[in-house]
């Protein structure tokens, strides 16, 4: 998930649609970040591909968000984001974390959006 951590810390949002790349905001992509996504393309597909597969998709015509995800995952979601604020040792946005904050960041990466 580097490469996609990379970009999420730039602040954009990446999605794969029909085996392309969506980047947005389209003005927060500065000339560094655009050779970055064409030097990073296989890799950049591979983990959304990879994170797609590790949760199954809703019904065609939904759109993804964490108002239709699993329980379980809003869980989980809950438990990381709440360390996260109170963790003096955890810094999200350069993924540096306290064991119980890797562990909870590990929980929220693998647990299903939707079953």
């Amino acid at each position: 998930m580097a490469a996609l951590d990379y970009l999420r810390r730039a602040g954009l949002t990446v999605e794969s649609v029909a085996d392309r790349l969506r980047v947005s905001p389209v003005e927060r992509i500065t000339d560094p970040l655009r050779h970055f996504i064409r030097e990073h393309l296989a890799e950049l597909l591979a983990e959304l591909n990879a994170a797609n597969d590790a949760t199954r998709s809703p019904a065609p015509g939904y759109t993804v968000t964490a108002a239709i995800a699993s329980h379980e995952w809003c869980m989980a979601r809950d438990q990381y984001v709440s360390h996260l604020m109170a963790c003096r040792a955890c810094y999200g946005t350069t993924g540096r974390y306290c064991a119980a904050g890797t562990e909870l960041r590990w929980s929220y990466n693998h647990t299903p959006m939707f079953h």
